[in-house]
């Protein structure tokens, strides 16, 4: 088979490999659709592969680290143990798993497991392989295209857990800084959720535009405007009852905090890469009396089912999200293109 994998610093090749065998308790998904994520990026261009071996001991091959961990499918094989899976079905896949059973899986999410869990690796391949296939796949409903289930996969998912872990509230005022695609769920998330004015932050035209599709209501170019500034002018000085983080920047995150009321919400969903730490001015109005909440995408079978019956029942249309299709083989060219931002992208469809 042909997969994706990361063959040095800042660089990812297509490889020929065998196709996997399902281990216990593991399904082996042929795919149909794959994307590449901001996530990605980290792994490729700032994480060192020895160091991603060493976080996620058996993913790291002698070829290089596998990359993908957005994927939607058909079983192509299933393991001793799976009980909910059989050659054909379609499903999409968690891009966290968990093994289910340790303390957090059972009391927290299935995206912080201390039982072997880790990010799913080697999604952007034709065939790739799911650990605790009952716990972290689930069927998609026919109702639900493969573009919507890979978003449910990740983005989706994390975009609208930083709504529900700030327990936005009817007619909340939100403002979500930055709207690439995680940003934009987060505003989808926050309009589906019954939030009431809808701030867009970003500095790329396009991706403003786009946030109105979303849900929107104003877009704050931050290369024309002092985000703050115009959010408390809309907010009639009060600040908004949720600030949302979703690029993973000090400046961002600092922003947020200022943006927020007393007494609101500051939710980060952002990937802070390299940053060994992030602050926040101690000096009002960004320290006091805020709650700070952080979100890794809420994991797990039930989740994804949960959200595929949202997806199924209801309005929601999140395709215009997917602005490139592209095949496998060109899979470095996809990664250069969403690397530069280039041609309004913001998801690309890969297929084998």
């Amino acid at each position: 088979m042909k997969s994706c994998l990361k063959t040095d610093q800042g660089k990812v090749e297509i490889i020929d490999l065998p196709i996997p065998e399902p281990g216990p308790g593991e399904i082996i998904i042929k795919t149909s659709m794959a994307t590449v994520c901001g996530s990605d990026m980290h792994f490729v261009d700032e994480f060192p592969t020895p160091v991603l071996g060493f976080a996620y001991p058996g993913t790291v091959l002698p070829e290089g680290l596998p990359m993908g961990h957005e994927g939607v499918g058909h079983v192509h094989a299933v393991g001793a143990g799976v009980t909910k899976f059989k050659e054909g079905d379609r499903v999409l896949s968690s891009c966290l798993v968990g093994c289910g059973k340790c303390h957090e899986c059972m009391s927290v999410d299935h995206s912080v497991c201390s039982g072997g869990g880790r990010v799913l690796f080697g999604c952007q391949g034709e065939y790739y392989r799911v650990p605790f296939g009952d716990q972290n796949a689930t069927k998609v409903p026919d109702a639900v295209s493969d573009e919507h289930a890979i978003l449910i996969s990740d983005i989706l998912s994390t975009g609208f857990g930083a709504i529900e872990r700030a327990e936005a509230g009817f007619g909340a005022t939100v403002a979500v800084f930055a709207q690439g695609p995680v940003g934009l769920m987060a505003t989808a998330g926050a309009r589906a959720r019954g939030c009431g004015m809808i701030i867009a932050v970003d500095a790329v035209p396009e991706r403003l535009e786009m946030s109105k599709k979303f849900g929107a209501n104003h877009v704050v170019n931050a290369k024309e405007a002092d985000p703050v500034a115009r959010i408390q002018e809309l907010t009639d000085g009060k600040g908004v009852d949720i600030a949302v983080e979703a690029v993973g920047t000090q400046p961002t995150f600092e922003a947020a905090t200022r943006a927020c009321r007393r007494g609101g919400v500051v939710s980060s969903v952002g990937v802070y890469g390299l940053l060994p730490a992030v602050s926040m001015p101690t000096l009002a109005p960004s320290f006091l009396h805020r709650k700070v909440v952080t979100t890794l995408c809420p994991s797990g079978s039930d989740r994804m089912e949960y959200l595929c019956n949202l997806i199924a029942n209801s309005n929601i249309d999140l395709s215009p999200l997917f602005t490139h299709r592209m095949k496998l083989d060109d899979m470095p060219k996809a990664y250069d293109l969403f690397r530069s931002k280039a041609e309004g992208v913001l998801k690309i469809a890969i297929t084998p």
